[in-house]
């Protein structure tokens, strides 16, 4: 399963429009641990892509894992999602690049 979504990520990298960072990174402190990262060009770029792999699944579904080895641990499926915010050093303090974006609660010094 781990190779199918490595040139999942392959392609939506060299395929989909707005596509700039699309891979998986192994845990090597937990063996079950896997992230997928993907960062598209926009909300409705990533929008266009989420609806397309919803239409994948829908047409051709995966197999379902197969059930962990004795002494493999637990194994979970969680999602986060996250903006990407650009950072700049203002004054010997990092701050959001886009001053509306800026707060006094996240800062840096650096």
């Amino acid at each position: 399963m781990l190779a199918e979504r490595v040139e999942l990520c392959r392609r939506a990298e060299a395929e989909e429009e707005g596509c700039l960072q699309y891979e998986l990174f192994h845990s090597k402190m937990n063996a079950n641990k896997t992230i997928l990262c993907e960062l598209w060009a926009s909300r409705a770029i990533y929008d266009k892509h989420w609806n397309l792999q919803q239409e994948r699944e829908n047409t051709n579904p995966r197999k379902p894992p197969a059930p962990p080895q004795p002494g493999d641990g637990p194994r979970s499926v969680s999602v986060e999602f996250y903006e990407q915010q650009i950072y700049q050093n203002v004054d010997g303090t990092w701050m959001a690049a886009d001053p509306q974006l800026r707060t006094e609660t996240v800062r840096w010094i650096g």
